[in-house]
């Protein structure tokens, strides 16, 4: 050992004070030359487009034939950090000041704390519509760090999209999804534990809401404090909605604009949950022989018994921590714990980065 480092004693003269080891030394890379090869193809791949993900990356680690080798989630974040990769994100979040935060939260919290006298959780729903696409349910791709354009090529799934509509009570119960099916129809129907309606944009309208409100609270909570909380998108406060939830006893509380990624349940956690769930089904569907296509060589889109299965099973799979962490955006949560929104103005910073 000593005379090794009598041999390297210029290099290690040479070396940082604040460095632990000198250049080369340590550990070898597990796939030794094949990792060059790996990052090439991660290359090639962003070149023409191509979304690249952690787990593609270890399927393709494995197939490499290196024996006993696994492929850990673990061995996957050390070679992006060798390689400088990083998992990016592209998005566009309209976010508040700290004062504007702080001003909102208080006075969302006070008119809350006015109206519902008699709140329930049990009767209280968190509730909110979501976009399920087809083509990158997941908008990640691994990249270079500080990469600053991040393109994925088309694969021709682009124009499928449902919505899904996931609500939770206040107590933590999970209620049935609803899927929006792109059609015509005023019938909905419970396929797979899914309740499924038609509309032709595949979006929800006053007349679908007020078809759901009946379903999450049936008509023997007419008695009872029942209260839905939601965004202030248009069909939410249209005046049908309006209308039928003061026919309903239906109180609502309707999260300010410009707060529903620090408020809105599906915001803080359930919707990014329910995707990274549904994602593997999308992909393994993708690149089955299941596929059908039209004769112009387009995907037709899968069954809506094939779709509900997926729902259903990315629903079930999405954690009770997460629906917990989640429903404590509502400031009268039933729960243990302080609610989000005290602790808001601590993520803001993030959140702009």
């Amino acid at each position: 050992m000593c005379r090794r480092w009598w041999a390297q004693r210029d290099e290690l003269r040479a070396s940082d004070e604040t460095t632990f080891r000198v250049r080369g030394g340590g550990r070898k890379p597990v796939l030794g030359g094949f990792e060059n090869e790996l990052l090439d193809l991660i290359v090639e791949r962003r070149v023409r487009k191509e979304k690249v993900s952690r787990q593609w990356i270890a399927e393709v680690a494995i197939g490499m034939g290196l024996t006993d080798f696994v492929a850990s989630g673990h061995w996957v974040t050390n070679f992006m950090h060798r390689n400088g990769l990083s998992l990016r994100h592209v998005t566009n979040l309209t976010t508040l000041s700290d004062d504007e935060l702080i001003s909102g939260a208080v006075a969302y919290m006070q008119f809350l704390q006015s109206q519902l006298v008699d709140f329930d959780g049990e009767r209280a729903v968190l509730m909110d519509e979501t976009a399920v696409y087809f083509e990158d349910p997941r908008k990640h791709s691994v990249d270079r760090v500080g990469a600053r354009h991040v393109v994925i090529k088309s694969t021709g799934f682009q124009s499928m999209r449902i919505t899904a509509i996931l609500a939770i009570t206040v107590a933590g119960k999970k209620l049935p999804p609803m899927l929006v099916w792109k059609g015509k129809g005023d019938e909905i129907k419970k396929v797979n534990g899914c309740y499924v309606a038609q509309q032709p944009r595949a979006w929800v309208d006053q007349s679908l809401l007020i078809k759901w409100l009946d379903i999450a609270f049936p008509q023997l909570w007419q008695a009872c404090s029942k209260t839905i909380v939601w965004d202030s998108m248009r069909a939410h406060i249209g005046k049908l909605v309006k209308a039928h939830c003061a026919q309903r006893k239906i109180s609502m509380c309707v999260i300010p604009g410009g707060m529903t990624a620090y408020l809105q349940a599906g915001d803080l956690g359930i919707y990014k949950s329910f995707k990274d769930k549904i994602a593997p089904f999308i992909d393994q569907w993708k690149h089955s022989d299941t596929v059908e296509y039209t004769r112009g060589g387009n995907p037709k889109p899968p069954s809506v018994e094939v779709v509900t299965e997926w729902i259903r099973e990315a629903w079930r799979q999405v954690p009770d921590d997460v629906v917990k962490t989640s429903e404590l955006g509502f400031p009268l949560t039933t729960g243990s714990g302080t609610s989000h929104v005290m602790t808001c103005t601590v993520k803001t910073s993030p959140r702009r980065g």
